[in-house]
This record gives C-alpha cells, sequence and structure tokens, in this order.
C-alpha cells in the first residue's frame, strides 16, 4: 500500500494512505513519527515474548518436515523462494532438513540451493517470522499430501 505525505499551504500535512486521506497538523505528524520510531526500533516486552512463541512453533515446525516422504519434498522445495527454503532449513534441528531438501532437488536447483545457503547465512529473527508466516499454507498442504500418503501406504 502506497502512503502519501504532502504538506498543504495552511501548514498541516495531508496523508493519503490507499483510498483515505488524513490533514494532520505538525504536531500530530511529530507526535505520530515518535511514536513509530519507539515502536520499530525498541519493541516492548509483549512484543518480543510473541515474537519469540512464534519463533519456537516454527522451530518445531520445520523440524517435523524432517519427516516428510520424499516425494512431498521434492514437490515442496521448488514452489518456495530460496529465502523461504532456507529459513525452514535454518529453523529445522540437526541438519536433517538440509539432507532432505538437497537430497530431493535436481542437481543444478542443489547448486544453487547449497549456494543460497551460504549466501544466507545472516537471517534475521524478523525475516525468519516473516518467511514462515508465507510458507504456513505450503507446509499445511505438504501435511495433507503426508497423511493421505500415509493413508494410502498403510
Amino acid at each position: 500500500m502506497d502512503i502519501e505525505a504532502k504538506r498543504k499551504e495552511s501548514g498541516e500535512f495531508e496523508l493519503e494512505i490507499g483510498p483515505v486521506m488524513f490533514s494532520l497538523p505538525v504536531e500530530v505528524v511529530e507526535a505520530l513519527h515518535t511514536l513509530l520510531e519507539q515502536r520499530l526500533n525498541h519493541p516492548s516486552v509483549a512484543d518480543d515474548e510473541s515474537h519469540q512463541r512464534k519463533l519456537t512453533a516454527y522451530r518445531a515446525l520445520a523440524s517435523k518436515m524432517i519427516g516428510v516422504d520424499d516425494r512431498i519434498v521434492q514437490k515442496f522445495a521448488p514452489q518456495v523462494a530460496p529465502e523461504q527454503l532456507v529459513t525452514i532449513v535454518r529453523l529445522a534441528e540437526g541438519d536433517g532438513l538440509y539432507n532432505k531438501i538437497v537430497k530431493n532437488l535436481s542437481k543444478q536447483n542443489r547448486r544453487q540451493f547449497e549456494e543460497d545457503y551460504a549466501a544466507l547465512d545472516k537471517i534475521t529473527e524478523q525475516n525468519a517470522c516473516l518467511h514462515m508466516e508465507q510458507l504456513v499454507p505450503l507446509i499445511k498442504s505438504a501435511a495433507q499430501e503426508q497423511k493421505v500418503l500415509h493413508v494410502t501406504s498403510e
């Protein structure tokens, strides 16, 4: 969503956020800037705790991917962005998911994944949460496929 700010002749600021337009005095804009600065650069304890809970849940989810059938991994891995794939592998416990991914990629994709894995060695916790939030629907789909595969193999 685009946010556009203009200063009107009266001295007020006009903020346009999508289809909504606000006219704000300078003092309000300054207070809003201070609030945003504080929220972005100094998260509260509650935000940090929530963030840590998310990471713990995502680590458990990533580790469960180790048990997924190879056929599902072969379908899953090419569907996700390189950053997302590296993130889920880094969040999983041990080297199990890394080895499973490498084993189930073509030679060219394997080389690319290994390069991405080496290059993306400093993923922030914020980015990890963002990548995992985007991956959850694909992981759910893989889990459903795993259930169907497990039922049909019995």
